[in-house]
């Protein structure tokens, strides 16, 4: 049984709560959460009802009652929930009191609490259990079957759920069967042997025929499932061929030009497998298909695709193939700064300057990397089209509490609260409104929350707030440190993280400058940093900006100082961007040029990426009052 501990003491204000000054309830906050650290809660909870009305006691309150769920009245927590609704704290409760209502099995104050489909995928299942307990099952099928048609495997928790459904004959054998080929489709072997365990005899035996053609589709020829269109496995065929073109191509398309004269395919199942084979074609540069491709590729209507065929030729200086394939792109795309650089490199190779001249000066009207090197080639300014933000008196208005939530959050080093918090007050705001939100980000040196603002405004020619000057003591120091160009660490950093210090990535990059925990080692050791001992301290922003730049000086030294190179291995790492170089240059030979080579980077991502820094670069001269220059005149007369 719940005893109600909290009553009133973390709701009521008391009488000499505003009596204490700002730093005086900053010290009682701060001696709160470490009181909560060492779960001391009588004494915290005194203190705060000293700092009832410090802005962001309520995270304290929320720290207290997710602690003490087994003790706290439902009344303290629904009530915590409502009173601090916009808040992220009150969404992160009430999630952690569902699982806590689920793990108890009270299903009735589940559903009290929560009368509704939740997003997270165990709750869901959970959900559901509390609708089948309540008698409401019926009602929750709705949205049960939805869950159920899922191509991946749902949580544990909904096993039982979905043998009640079907003990109740609600999900019946064809929802089985569709889910099953949602398995297929999408190579999930492990569900595809969780939904047979479910199928009746017929069904079974059929789809252990197709679970053996999954395993090994090359058998397709010799398989009599598909005989017709009617068949009831006729839905399995076409993956089948695909993902057999996936091991190999040449006996996929046997199969297909059997089948295709055997069963007319539509033709959206002809683009289906078309693709495919394109795709494989493409991606795994297998030329002694290019003349299929180049047959097929047109019709097909995948710009993806058309893109990929456009920067395999721009790789081999297929001039010809260029132009056409551009040709080929949607207008809109055609349009774009990229393409319309391409069709000026077509006509300036085949000496036609004039033309050339006049798409470059189009292209130069644009602030990226394209219109950056159509700006050099041409010798004219570079188009910035900075339209800053300035301040509107009174645009905030109404808005003064939730800005001190943040700026005292962040005043505790509590990031991610205060990341998520501006995130929510972000969404709910009108475009100026978020633009003025990224002034005051940027006024109060807050350069992550200036750059969100910007990005949740679509701000783009905002520089002010979108390219902001952070943190120059330590971005400044170290690149005088290791000689690097001040504005280039700005770049890499506005690139990787944009200037959030705890920023983490999937993989386990961290910091400002997204190092990972076996280069920042290696990059301590080579020179000398006896203070960096523990990857938490990439945490830390000297210390990530030192081994970031220190590590992209190494790099630069490493390809005698081209940038284009040094970038490509800081996103990639230097053993991609070797692998990289054209055929040619390995050969010997004269590799391709610059733009060819930033355009035939394979992956999407480093090629993004080296292109954005490039530009940033000079975004950043601009902002720090710099001459504006782009590339080198070695880095473009090199060959890659």
């Amino acid at each position: 049984m719940k005893r109600l501990i909290l009553g009133c003491l973390l709701f009521s204000t008391t009488s000499f709560a505003s009596a204490l000054s700002l730093d005086a309830q900053r010290e009682v906050f701060a001696e709160t959460l470490a009181l909560q650290e060492k779960e001391e809660w009588q004494q915290a909870n005194q203190n705060i009802q000293k700092i009832s009305e410090y802005p962001i006691t309520y995270l304290a309150e929320y720290y207290y009652l997710k602690a003490n769920m087994d003790t706290a009245s439902d009344q303290a927590i629904l009530d915590f929930i409502a009173k601090n609704k916009g808040k992220v704290a009150a969404d992160d409760l009430q999630r952690s009191y569902l699982f806590h209502l689920s793990k108890e099995k009270d299903w009735a104050q589940f559903m009290t609490a929560y009368p509704r489909m939740p997003n997270n995928r165990i709750l869901k299942c959970h959900y559901l259990e509390a609708a089948i307990a309540t008698g409401n099952s019926k009602k929750a099928w709705p949205d049960a079957q939805k869950y159920w048609l899922s191509s991946t495997s749902l949580p544990n928790a909904c096993d039982d759920v979905y043998v009640f459904y079907q003990d109740a004959k609600q999900l019946t054998q064809d929802d089985v069967w569709q889910r099953f080929e949602l398995g297929f489709v999408n190579n999930k072997r492990g569900l595809m042997r969780f939904l047979m365990a479910r199928m009746d005899k017929d069904r079974l035996a059929l789809a252990k025929q197709l679970y053996d053609l999954h395993e090994k589709p090359a058998t397709l020829l010799n398989s009599d499932l598909f005989t017709s269109r009617s068949a009831a496995s006729f839905n399995f065929l076409i993956p089948t061929i695909n993902r057999l073109a996936n091991q190999d191509l040449a006996k996929a398309m046997e199969f297909y030009n059997f089948y295709t004269k055997k069963i007319a395919f539509t033709d959206s199942e002809e683009k289906q497998v078309k693709k495919q084979f394109a795709r494989i074609i493409v991606q795994r540069n297998k030329s002694q298909y290019f003349t299929w491709l180049d047959k097929e590729l047109g019709e097909l209507g995948n710009v993806s695709l058309i893109e990929q065929r456009i920067r395999y030729a721009i790789k081999r200086n297929d001039w010809k193939n260029i132009e056409f394939w551009i040709s080929k792109l949607p207008k809109a795309k055609r349009n774009s700064s990229d393409w319309l650089y391409w069709q000026a490199r077509v006509l300036e190779n085949a000496g036609k300057s004039e033309k050339a001249n006049a798409i470059y000066q189009k292209v130069a009207k644009n602030r990226n990397f394209h219109g950056f090197m159509a700006a050099q080639k041409l010798g004219v300014d570079f188009s910035l089209n900075s339209q800053e933000i300035v301040e509107k008196k009174g645009s905030l208005t109404g808005l003064e509490g939730q800005l001190s939530v943040i700026e005292e959050l962040l005043y505790h080093e509590l990031n991610v609260p205060a990341k998520r918090q501006w995130q929510r007050l972000l969404s709910n705001q009108s475009k100026t409104k978020q633009q003025q939100l990224g002034l005051y980000a940027y006024n109060h040196d807050w350069p992550y929350l200036s750059v969100l603002a910007s990005i949740n405004s679509k701000s783009w020619n905002a520089l002010n707030i979108r390219f902001p000057n952070a943190k120059s003591e330590l971005f400044v120091e170290a690149a005088k440190q290791y000689d690097v160009e001040p504005t280039y660490i700005y770049a890499i950093t506005r690139r990787e993280s944009s200037f959030d210090q705890h920023a983490k990535s999937p993989v386990g990059a961290s910091g400002y400058m997204q190092l990972m925990p076996k280069t920042a080692e290696e990059t301590a050791k080579k020179i000398g940093l006896t203070e960096y001992s523990d990857v938490e301290q990439l945490n830390q922003g000297e210390i990530n900006v030192q081994l970031g730049t220190a590590y992209f000086n190494g790099l630069l030294t490493r390809y005698d100082g081209n940038r284009v190179l040094a970038t490509a291995a800081y996103n990639a790492g230097p053993h991609r961007v070797e692998r990289w170089t054209s055929a040619e240059k390995k050969k010997g030979n004269k590799g391709i040029e610059i733009d060819s080579w930033i355009d035939t980077i394979p992956f999407y991502e480093t090629r993004a990426y080296v292109q954005n820094v490039l530009a940033y670069n000079v975004i950043y001269q601009h902002v720090f009052g710099k001459p504006l220059k782009f590339l080198k005149s070695e880095e473009l007369t090199s060959s890659y």
